[in-house]
C-alpha cells in the first residue's frame, strides 16, 4: 500500500503515458541515428535527451491536457472545466 506521495507520482506517470499516447511522436533523430533502438516519444516542445532534437510543435495547452478522459490528470477526479454530466 502506497502513501499519498506514491499515489500522486503514480498518477503523474500515468498522465504522462496518456499524453504521450495521444500527442507524442517518435524522435526522428533517434530513428535516423539509432535505427535498432526504440525512439524517444516526444510531446510538443520537448527536447530529446539522447540526441538533443527539439520538437517544434506548439506546446500543449491546459485544455489539451484536461481533455484526457475529461479528468484532471494529476488528481484523477473530474475537472472543473469538464463536469461528468456533460
Amino acid at each position: 500500500m502506497t502513501g499519498d506521495k506514491g499515489d500522486f507520482w503514480h498518477a503523474v506517470r500515468e498522465a504522462t503515458r496518456q499524453l504521450k499516447a495521444k500527442h507524442g511522436i517518435p524522435c526522428p533523430e533517434c530513428r535516423r541515428l539509432h535505427p535498432k533502438a526504440d525512439p524517444t516519444i516526444l510531446l510538443p516542445g520537448d527536447r530529446c535527451r539522447v540526441d538533443g532534437y527539439r520538437d517544434r510543435r506548439a506546446r500543449l495547452t491546459q485544455r489539451d491536457i484536461a481533455e484526457l478522459g475529461k479528468r484532471d490528470p494529476l488528481r484523477g477526479t473530474p475537472s472543473a472545466d469538464f463536469p461528468e454530466g456533460e
